[in-house]
């Protein structure tokens, strides 16, 4: 096999995906995701890095104004019409047209990624004998959902499980969850050393930037000497924004030097109580700045980084904020509760638990030197298990290995050493 390099961040797909005359075969790899959006932030960089180190790589999504980025970066796109949300008919559509490529384009490797894409990009792959076939479980959709829709979104996180040969969760807790409630046998399932789906950029998020919050202070009206509790993400119940949001209520009551930075917008499907919003958009106390393309400069402004969730994959931005040498606060939801070692790099809460949350937050507010401390340490811990390179490295092997062994359901050494 061809040795690793520096990912290529430029050319096209002649110069990235062609193959030497004189070397190995370089592997064909078909990574399926339902939007644009999941492909340029899931794969940042990770795509590049695949085409340095002997794959050719084809992207399958929706179409959407990110198509020419998406191109940009030296990969071939296919677009097909798929929904994030319930369209039997569309779904149907789209099965068909994904068949018809995959029986066309004969790949080495099927990668099937984020919940709609997974669920059909799966069946289709599998009646069209496209094999072996790569599931990332970023999550599970179903966890909090009751009655018929959680009947689906069971039902819907299982298939891909069950037709792929392997699946990669992104945690530890993930992959517990899903061998405990029957989505994935535990013999098909793995975690690539302590999870992540792409890792963190620690020269992008670094200590070193921390001098660019002070522009961001300095431009929102935040004293030099407040304390800010950061949050950012999408701004839903799951995410636990109301919680947040009763609790900053409390704390600037009891701490007037604290200020709640929010980098990130509503959504209409899971939008907080009419009681948030309204404290969110008048508070003195709160500074929402909306969603931000890069938000290291935003981040760097922050004391404490708080995702009060309730479900999660793997947060990046708790590993993010770590890199930065920032404390984080989070509760012990699947997934939310490997992005961080409680009582080390940052507390962790139960869930929905506003008193734990307050006492948590209120904790580090007071204390300048255990957020110091937790911040040096949350660096350390992030280098040392979530080094972007080192999580590219790990998928480039196990696809390797996994195209070696054919739709060999698991090999025989241990990927788990979580």
């Amino acid at each position: 096999m061809p040795s690793e390099q520096s990912p290529n961040t430029g050319g096209n797909a002649a110069s990235t995906g062609a193959c030497d005359s004189h070397g190995p075969r370089r592997i064909r790899l078909c990574i399926i995701a339902t939007i644009g959006k999941s492909v340029q932030i899931l794969y940042a960089g990770r795509l590049e890095y695949f085409m340095a180190n002997g794959f050719e790589v084809t992207v399958v999504c929706a179409s959407s104004e990110l198509d020419d980025a998406i191109r940009a970066r030296g990969v071939r796109l296919f677009t097909v019409p798929f929904t994030r949300a319930i369209t039997p008919l569309q779904d149907l559509r789209a099965i068909v047209r994904l068949y018809r490529f995959l029986r066309r384009e004969h790949f080495d490797l099927v990668e099937v990624s984020t919940p709609k894409a997974a669920l059909l990009g799966s069946m289709a792959a599998r009646l069209a004998r496209s094999r072996p076939i790569v599931h990332v479980l970023h999550g599970l959709a179903y966890q909090g959902k009751r009655g018929l829709l959680g009947w689906i979104l069971r039902a819907s996180t299982r298939i891909p499980c069950t037709l792929s040969d392997v699946t990669l969760s992104v945690s530890p807790s993930v992959r517990d969850e899903a061998c405990k409630d029957g989505i994935a046998a535990r013999a098909r399932i793995c975690v690539l050393a302590e999870g992540s789906a792409n890792g963190v950029d620690l020269g992008r998020f670094s200590p070193r930037q921390r001098a660019l919050g002070a522009e961001v202070r300095h431009e929102y009206g935040i004293a030099s000497d407040s304390v800010v509790i950061g949050f950012v993400g999408r701004m839903t119940r799951d995410k636990g924004i109301d919680q947040l949001a009763e609790v900053c209520h409390a704390l600037s009551t009891d701490f007037p030097n604290v200020v709640l930075l929010v980098v990130g917008d509503y959504e209409h499907r899971d939008r907080p109580a009419d009681s948030t919003v309204d404290f969110l958009s008048t508070s003195a106390s709160v500074r929402h700045v909306g969603w931000q393309a890069d938000v290291v400069s935003f981040m760097a402004a922050m004391d404490v980084l708080v995702l009060p969730t309730y479900r999660e994959g793997f947060p990046t931005v708790l590993l993010e904020a770590a890199a930065l040498g920032i404390p984080t606060v989070t509760t012990d939801a699947t997934g939310a509760c490997d992005a961080s070692v409680d009582g080390k790099t940052g507390l962790q809460v139960p869930i929905g638990d506003v008193n734990s949350l307050r006492e948590a937050l209120a904790r580090l507010v007071r204390d300048a030197s255990l957020r110091e401390a937790m911040g040096f340490a949350g660096r350390k811990w992030v280098c040392e298990h979530f080094d972007q390179r080192d999580v590219w490295r790990r998928y480039v092997e196990e696809y390797r290995a996994v195209v070696s062994d054919g739709t060999a359901p698991i090999r025989r050494r241990d990927r788990n050493r979580t």
